[in-house]
Parts: structure tokens; sequence; C-alpha cells
């Protein structure tokens, strides 16, 4: 009997967190989720003179979603999409992450094609990361 599993999270890792946190900020404010760990740990020690920063963004409920944590080796070229109740959303969310830095893949338009029947928008981080918000009907 196979499993039932959900999504707990997700993580990206940057190289660049200062340049990326504006653009997830912006997007996932839009889309209502909230900074529900946020923290920076300069480690200067002997061993290890990089810091640690990251920032989780959790649903209403208090779930944390997403984390974006500094790294040497960044997550490139992910494509993930988060579903929303509607196409304003979409639109919020896409102009909030343009308006940040984020580039704009795809505007927000209807994918009528049968597999597909959403509307959404996808943007892309400095590393390339893909964000999609879609909103099914």
């Amino acid at each position: 009997m196979p499993l039932r599993t959900t999504l707990d999270h997700v993580t990206i890792v940057t190289d660049d967190f200062e340049a990326s946190r504006p653009v997830y900020d912006a997007v996932f404010t839009a889309l209502g989720l909230n900074a529900s760990v946020d923290y920076e740990d300069p480690e200067a020690d002997e061993d290890d003179t990089d810091s640690v920063a990251a920032i989780g963004y959790a649903t209403v409920a208090g779930e944390l979603l997403i984390l974006l944590v500094s790294g040497a080796r960044p997550t490139r070229g992910a494509h993930w999409a988060l579903a929303v109740d509607d196409r304003a959303a979409v639109e919020a969310a896409f102009k909030a992450g343009e308006a940040a830095g984020a580039r704009a893949i795809q505007a927000p338009r209807e994918w009528e094609a049968e597999h597909l029947n959403y509307y959404g928008a996808q943007l892309a981080d400095n590393a390339g990361n893909i964000l999609e918000v879609v909103y099914k009907k």
C-alpha cells in the first residue's frame, strides 16, 4: 500500500543572501506568508569564518513552508509553484517580485492547455530559480 505524504518545506540556498532576500520577502509577503524564522549568526571562530543567515516563510497557520538560507553551494535552476486563491494574488505576487528585482519569466496569463488550465506567472531570482504562482479554476 502506498504511503500518503505531503511536502513539509523547501529550502533554497543562496550565495548572495542580501540580493536574494528582497525578492523572496516581496513575493511571499504579497501571498500572505510571514517570516517565522529570521536570523543571522556570525560564526567568527577559527575554523569557520562564514556567517549563517536564514529566513523561513510560514503560512498564516504557522506552518513553515520555505526557507532561504545562505551557503557556499547555492540552489540553481529549481522551479516550484505556489497555488493561490485568485488571479489577483498571482498579479500581486508578480508585481511585488518584479519591483524587488526578480526577473520576469512569464507575466500573468492563462495557461489554457488541457493538462494545465490555470492562470499563472513566473519570476526568477538572481540564481535562476523560478518562482511560479498559479490560480487553478
